[in-house]
């Protein structure tokens, strides 16, 4: 029947054909042209309605108060009455309603247009991710452990205090059917740890932080249980999963070299990627990867869960020790600004490198990472099938310490300045880890003004380098300095990043 007939009929006769009639104060033509509008600004809405990374990047969950119910999934919809004009209600409220429908329509495209930017920021360099405030609940809720010991006495090298001092590994077997015994020898027991080395066993169960203080009240070690989310246990599952699998492709395709799984820090092969300088290197360059290795690698650095656990680090490092993380994010930018060829291994991380230890038991011999930064922090994630209270629990030789250390949960320590490792694991258990870190020659390429020493002496001598390298211990003094105190912490944030 035609439109004009159709209005033309009277409420009486609708009802009489069972219709329902409500008297509202506009006309069809203002109703129609309200219900093209508010479609119009439902489907721009629902174009940008994603969710954030879990990984530490900013969650712009749906807020139902700008969108309203309407966009939740699986809603039945009730058919609307028809509604017909009426000649005893008044039209005056019609310009104010249209008005706030357009104010509350810029309302919504400006929110929208900020968390696009936002993400768009977030997503595409981590040095300029905006981060949420230092959680409040947080602090009351960790658990604090001094130990009687001052950091100032951690061992830098000399010139600079750039990198930790060098630590001499034994050699390794000459034939490879002493391999299995040498590496279970060097294997520390929790029975030696405290009753050779007088190591104080921390019972801890991943459920609140852990910050290990020195003398002097510096956080100098931190372990974390993971985000609040009852679905990261299943992240650090499938991650094991992941790591596992990698490694068996790696040995089906052969792309791992002869000797490969045996080396200074454990029996088990791993990957790794990034960005570092050292060795002679003239520049900072990526890390090197044999062509059998790359999809392999490729496949790791792609993987939801993996980014997830690595951002997840990166964001921890930013809560318990920011000023150390802006020191990090200040090199760090300049050297990758510096050199366009350099890649990330994650946008989502400021670690400038990465390794994937592929189990299936990764526990680490005692070591030092020295070719880290000296005063800088290693982030380390377990994940794997374990008993935690007797399995690869993680001690830290200068701080007398062995921790109980969960699959799932993540740690950060001064690696290349603490002796750590790993106890050994029951033989049907299964650990693996992602650990992210910093080249110490990053820093001290971009404080050399992105020149070797090699070059800062060709050009200005001995006494320039020295000048570059400060006093006798003031860097030392200077990167202690960068480790906050529980109750600085919160001022930190708002120094650093306010």
């Amino acid at each position: 029947m035609p439109w004009d007939s159709y209005v033309a009929w009277k409420p009486a006769d609708l009802l009489s054909r069972g219709y329902a009639v409500h008297q509202v104060g506009a006309t069809i033509e203002e109703l129609v042209q309200a219900a093209d509008a508010a479609r119009d600004v439902f489907e721009r809405e629902g174009d940008s309605c994603e969710y954030g990374g879990s990984d530490s990047e900013e969650e712009f969950p749906l807020d139902e108060a700008e969108f309203g119910a309407h966009l939740q999934a699986d809603v039945p919809v009730t058919p609307a009455p028809i509604i017909l004009p009426t000649e005893s209600l008044p039209s005056a409220s019609n310009d104010q309603s249209r008005a706030q429908s357009r104010a509350h329509e810029r309302k919504l495209d400006y929110n929208k247009n900020r968390r696009r930017k936002k993400r768009q920021t977030n997503a595409s360099n981590p040095f300029t991710r905006t981060h949420k405030s230092f959680p409040s609940d947080l602090l009351p809720s960790a658990q604090v452990l001094p130990v009687n010991y001052d950091a100032a006495s951690l061992k830098t090298t000399r010139g600079g205090h750039w990198l930790g001092v060098r630590d001499k590994a034994p050699p390794k077997p000459k034939r490879k059917s002493d391999a299995s015994r040498w590496a279970k020898s060097r294997l520390l027991q929790v029975e030696q740890l405290v009753g050779e080395l007088d190591c104080v066993r921390v019972h801890w169960d991943a459920r609140r932080p852990l910050l290990i203080l020195d003398r002097l009240g510096r956080i100098i070690v931190v372990f974390v249980g993971g985000p609040d989310d009852p679905g990261w246990a299943a992240v650090a599952a499938d991650a094991a999963k992941t790591l596992d699998d990698t490694r068996e492709a790696g040995i089906q395709t052969n792309a791992f070299a002869d000797g490969d799984e045996l080396h200074r820090r454990g029996r088990f092969y791993t990957l790794r990627s990034g960005v570092s300088h050292g060795g002679g290197q003239p520049c900072p360059k990526n890390a090197a990867v044999a062509p059998a290795e790359e999809p392999l690698l490729n496949g790791l650095l792609n993987n939801k869960n993996i980014r997830r656990i690595c951002g997840f680090q990166s964001s921890a490092f930013r809560t318990w020790a920011p000023k150390l993380f802006k020191d990090y994010v200040t090199d760090l930018r300049s050297l990758f600004d510096h050199d366009p060829t350099l890649r990330l291994n994650f946008t989502n991380s400021i670690f400038p490198s990465v390794t994937f230890n592929l189990g299936p038991q990764s526990a680490s011999f005692d070591h030092l990472d020295d070719k880290n930064r000296a005063l800088g922090w290693c982030a380390i994630t377990n994940a794997g099938n374990f008993d935690a209270t007797r399995s690869a629990l993680l001690y830290l030789r200068e701080l007398k310490l062995v921790v109980e250390f969960p699959a799932g949960a993540t740690s950060f320590i001064p690696s290349a300045v603490v002796h750590h490792g790993n106890t050994p694991l029951a033989p049907h258990e299964t650990r693996y880890s992602i650990t992210q870190y910093a080249a110490g020659g990053l820093f001290r390429y971009v404080q050399y003004k992105f020149r070797t020493a090699k070059k800062v002496v060709a050009s200005g001598g001995v006494g320039s380098k020295a000048a570059l390298d400060r006093a006798p211990g003031e860097r030392h003094a200077a990167g202690l300095s960068l480790f906050s105190t529980p109750s600085e912490l919160i001022a930190d944030h708002v120094q650093c990043f306010s």
